[in-house]
Formats: structure tokens, sequence, C-alpha cells
């Protein structure tokens, strides 16, 4: 009587690979290939190019760095979810899972993964992300379904975690020295906007002026190790 022959091994996963780091890319595309079960079929630098390479490679998933110079990761998301809602998108970050992690799920990410845990948690969400699961911290998890049903929510750790995504945004750029008019026009406003939000971040977070503003903002980069 015959056996049947071992199971065929699973098809690998077709992953985009969105990092601005060349070396970084570079590396994560060869683990992805190597120990991961995955084919890299694109990689990309920018968000144009991200969305280009979305739709004319069809990934299952999206490993996506959500710094991507002076770009909004969280932006990209957002179109990412429009122009190709098919693909799952999964955030691989330096950044703070307590300021960032529940922005992404809300924009539309599966998952999200910090580059200091080791790169087998990184296979394991994939994994889970093909599957059709979400791969997010309990404390994330936590976080958004009591936003949902209106309870309270735990108090932040971290002062920056009280603002708003775009104030985030205009926090960020404000420390990468990015000049009012070019932060206005990357996020499509105006200069009396930008000047509105630089306003509301100094109230959170108890800042007297502009240079208060500029120097804490240089420093919670360099805390992140975006700098």
């Amino acid at each position: 009587m015959s056996h049947p022959g071992p199971s065929p091994a699973p098809a690998p996963h077709r992953v985009l690979v969105v990092e601005d780091h060349p070396a970084v890319m570079e590396g994560l595309a060869g683990l992805l290939e190597r120990q991961g079960n995955c084919t890299v079929v694109g990689r990309a630098a920018t968000p144009a190019e991200t969305l280009v390479l979305a739709e004319t490679t069809a990934p299952e998933i999206i490993v996506l760095d959500l710094m991507l110079g002076a770009a909004d990761g969280l932006a990209l998301i957002k179109d990412l979810r429009t122009r190709s809602p098919g693909t799952r998108i999964l955030v691989f970050t330096l950044q703070s899972e307590e300021i960032y992690a529940e922005r992404c799920l809300r924009a539309g990410a599966s998952g999200y993964v910090m580059k200091k845990e080791p790169v087998a948690e990184l296979y394991a969400a994939i994994r889970t992300l093909v599957a059709g699961n979400l791969r997010f911290s309990p404390r994330v998890v936590e976080a958004v379904m009591a936003a949902a049903l209106g309870r309270p929510r735990a108090a932040p750790g971290h002062a920056v975690t009280q603002l708003s995504d775009r104030e985030l945004q205009v926090f960020r750029l404000t420390g990468l020295a990015v000049a009012t008019k070019e932060i206005a026009a990357q996020l499509g406003v105006s200069v009396k906007t930008v000047e509105a939000h630089r306003e509301n971040i100094k109230n959170k977070l108890g800042l007297p002026n502009h240079a208060a503003l500029t120097a804490r903002a240089a420093a919670w980069l360099r805390d992140t190790a975006e700098a």
C-alpha cells in the first residue's frame, strides 16, 4: 500500500518592503526571503513608489517603516487602504508603540512590530496577517476597544500621546527643522493652520514658546532614533 508523500511546502508570501535606508531595506528583504517564507516582489523608499508598486506587484503584505524621511507614514497607510484594500499592512518601525500603534490601527494597518523585537516576531506577524488576523499588543487592542465603547482611557505614559495625528505630524516636522511653509505645503494646509497646530501643541505639552517647541521636538526625535 502506497503512502502519501509529504505535503508540499506552502507558497511564499508576496511582500513589498518599504524602507528609506538602503542597507536596512536590503538586509530586511534578504531575511524575509531566506527565513520568512517570503518573496519580495518590490522595494520602495518613498510614498509615491509604494503606491505604484502596491498596484503593480499585488503584494499580500506590505512591510512598512513608519518614517520615510519627512513623509508621513500614517497618511501613506490611509492611502494604501483606499487604493489597495486587499493588501495587509505591517508596520515595522523604531517608533514607540505607545505613541503610534493605535494611530496605525485606526489608519488601516493590520499589525505593528518594533524593530527592537526579535526577528522571529516579524515572521510570526506576517503569518498572522496572511491568516487574516491582526497583530497588535493586547494594550493597543484594549485601548481601541475602550475608545469604541466610550470607556475612560488609561493615563498616557508619554505627553506626546496627547497630540492628534495632525499635531503629531507638525511636531515631528518641526523637530526635523522643516520650514513652516514647507510643512503647510506637505500637509496641504495653510501656514495659519500650521501655526494654530503649533499653539495647540505648546498648550498640550506646556511649552512657553516656539523655541521650546522646536527643542522639545528635536529631542523627541533623538530619543526615538530618528534624527
